[in-house]
Order: C-alpha cells, then sequence, then structure tokens
C-alpha cells in the first residue's frame, strides 16, 4: 500500500517538529518524530485495525500516537494521511471539507 501525506498533514507534521524542537529540544524532536513515522508504518501494515471515524466522514480512520491523533482514508492501494492533529483540538473544526474523504 502506498502511503500519501496530504498537504495539511505535511504542514501539521512541520509545526508539531518546529514546536518540539522549540519547547523540548533537538533529541526529543527527533525521538518525536521517529516515534510518528513508526506509528505511521503501523498504520500502513493494518490500517483496518484503526479506529474507524464516520462520524466525521465516510471512509475516515484515526490513529493515536502519544499526545497526537493522525487521519487517514484509504483509496484503493493508496494509504492519505490526512491530518496529524494534537488530541486537545477540536477535530471537526480543523479537518476541512477538502481535506476529508468522500
Amino acid at each position: 500500500m502506498r502511503l500519501v501525506l496530504s498537504p495539511s498533514a505535511i504542514r501539521d507534521l512541520q509545526e508539531i517538529s518546529d514546536y518540539t524542537l522549540q519547547t523540548w529540544g533537538a533529541e526529543q524532536e527527533d525521538r518525536y518524530l521517529k516515534g510518528l513515522w513508526g506509528k505511521l508504518a503501523e498504520i500502513q501494515s493494518n490500517p483496518a485495525s484503526c479506529r474507524l471515524r464516520e462520524d466525521l466522514a465516510k471512509g475516515c480512520r484515526s490513529a493515536r500516537h502519544e499526545k497526537h491523533v493522525i487521519f487517514f482514508s484509504i483509496e484503493g492501494q493508496t494509504l492519505e494521511i490526512i491530518r496529524i492533529l494534537h488530541g486537545a483540538m477540536d477535530f471537526n473544526r480543523h479537518l476541512e471539507d477538502d481535506d476529508l474523504p468522500g
């Protein structure tokens, strides 16, 4: 299965990286991002094991990594990471219609 990151997900990763680096330092930033990429690999290998989020959009799924929630969809053999949001965020407010599947 091919992994694709939406432009919003790429921005999310950059913001997570910047915030973690500024707040916690380079070592923690490296550790956290490696963990996030590891979680993305887990999702890619078994996406059906992740929580279905029909409350947000048809076909939307999510998985948690520490303080963040990864939202994604599957279309054929492509797994698209839609957003990576902090768990305290209002998901409905931050997930735009253009980001969501369906």
